[in-house]
């Protein structure tokens, strides 16, 4: 979770033009056509009456591995049409009051039509959730892009133009690396990263030369930033719901788009090592998450006697959000020994990430710091390991120990110089994959601030998974990144259907 591992606070942005309104109705028929299509799907899909095989819902839809895909011509046939997709409806409790029952259900489709070396393809979602006291119904073209694929000797390369999302890093949920993306937000909490994702537009280029060094570049020269909870959503973080009840304005204080400024270049080069994978990255463009600003203060309040006015410390009384130019580098590896895979990333933030100084502790600190914010470069590192079959066969788990290092600290920011987490994840699978259970946790040692993620899962057929799952938060303070949610805690009843 990347936006969870850069500790940045959030501010309801608008919401899409072509955002619409539906009645609360709705999330029953997403229920109901999810579980009248199970049938049918699993017949489309030849099956032969085989249940026992396993199916990772994680890699719906063909989402790319983390390594660089070649860009050789596919093994499918010529005129073939690609058609897949998922519908998810769920439904979701408050654990604390008020218990108002909510839905957020989603529909994905992927088709990719192929002939030769050229590919088209375009993978499409839309979403119906209440999460606020209104409902809406919102669509988006995650990708849209024509490939062609060449081969020059022995090296392949494949160039893409439209909009296509990126997979960058090799962490598990927290990939330093992985923020060139803009991301659906507005249930952040319940989604993972790769299903917040939506494309950028440009221009992508993918080469695999011998001995397998591959490069992949790409120049956007649109920029587009991410879709953030409105206010007072069930996922707005509640020191901003306090902000806002205290008579405060959040603002949109973006300048206009300009070329210069907001197009983004980025590059990868991987090497192959003997059981290792190694890659380094550079990237330049706009921050997809904005970060928050101070945009109006007041220093004397009236009064209706002489001198009619009092000077009072400087208190915030409008904020703003903004996309900050960024400058970012990193590298990462993975290594497989025997049973046991090893991934460490790390991102160099040389430009463009803004802290929060303490002016709520201290208000002076706005005449030294006008927008309350203070420029500073940041390290992000993250080392983790994977084992399955561990002890037991289907028992698969997930260690990751991550850190952040501000540089040229001071005392007057918010956060730590050096600040400190881990992740564990558990899996574990039995009955062929039809039943199967997890725990997550993110854990930042600095606050003690958790998330914990428990689901269980049934897969009754081969296209179709129920699943009970829950959310908890615990620890830190409404400055931290979890504790902002500890009244947040939620289930869920989720179901996926593929087709």
């Amino acid at each position: 979770m990347t936006f969870f591992f850069r500790k940045k606070f959030s501010f309801p942005a608008e919401r899409p033009a072509f955002a619409g309104r539906s009645p609360f109705f709705k999330w029953p028929l997403f229920l109901m056509l999810a579980l009248l299509l199970s049938p049918f799907c699993l017949q489309a899909q030849d099956l032969d009456g085989d249940l026992d095989g396993d199916l990772d819902f994680s890699d719906l839809l063909g989402s790319q591995s983390q390594m660089i895909p070649s860009p050789q011509p596919e093994s499918t046939s010529p005129g073939n049409w690609i058609f897949e997709g998922e519908i998810r409806p769920s439904v979701w409790y408050p654990m604390k009051s008020p218990h108002d029952l909510k839905t957020t259900n989603r529909m994905d489709l992927f088709v990719e039509k192929q002939h030769r070396n050229t590919t088209f393809a375009v993978r499409a979602r839309a979403d119906y959730q209440n999460i606020n006291d209104d409902e809406g119904t919102e669509a988006d073209i995650r990708e849209l892009y024509l490939t062609q694929r060449w081969q020059a000797g022995r090296t392949h390369v494949s160039l893409s133009a439209g909009r296509k999302i990126l997979y960058w890093g090799k962490g598990d949920e927290i990939r330093p690396m992985d923020r060139i993306n803009p991301e659906d937000m507005t249930s952040f909490l319940y989604y993972d990263k790769n299903d917040r994702k939506t494309g950028i537009p440009g221009l992508f280029l993918n080469t695999v030369m011998p001995q397998g060094l591959r490069v992949e570049a790409f120049w956007s020269p649109v920029f587009v930033g991410s879709s953030l909870p409105e206010p007072d959503s069930y996922f707005s973080p509640s020191r901003m719901e306090a902000f806002r009840k205290a008579g405060g304005l959040i603002r949109n204080a973006d300048e206009d788009w300009q070329w210069e400024a907001d197009a983004s270049l980025g590059l990868r080069v991987a090497f192959p090592l003997r059981h290792a994978d190694l890659s380094l990255y550079a990237w330049k463009g706009k921050d997809p998450m904005p970060t928050l600003k101070v945009s109006r203060v007041i220093r004397e309040i009236p009064l209706p006697t002489p001198p009619y006015v009092m000077d009072i410390p400087p208190t915030p009384t409008e904020l703003s959000y903004f996309h900050s130019n960024a400058l970012v580098f990193g590298t990462d590896l993975e290594l497989t020994a025997g049973s046991f895979v090893f991934r460490a990333e790390g991102a160099w933030q040389a430009e463009g990430h803004h802290e929060r100084v303490n002016f709520e502790k201290n208000p002076s600190l706005l005449n030294r710091f006008t927008n309350g914010l203070a420029e500073k470069q940041k390290g992000e590192f993250l080392i983790g390991m994977d084992r399955n079959d561990l002890f037991v066969r289907n028992l698969f788990v997930n260690v990751q120990y991550m850190a952040v290092l501000i540089h040229d600290h001071e005392e007057a920011l918010e956060a730590d110089a050096f600040t400190q987490g881990f992740s564990f994840t558990l899996k574990y699978s039995l009955l062929d994959s039809r039943i199967s259970g997890m725990w997550r946790v993110f854990t930042w040692l600095n606050s003690q601030d958790r998330q914990h993620q428990i689901e269980l899962s049934w897969k009754p057929a081969r296209n179709t998974l129920f699943t009970l799952g829950a959310f908890f938060y615990d620890g830190g303070t409404e400055k931290d990144l979890f504790g902002q949610f500890r009244e947040k805690d939620f289930s869920f009843l989720r179901v996926g259907v593929l087709f």
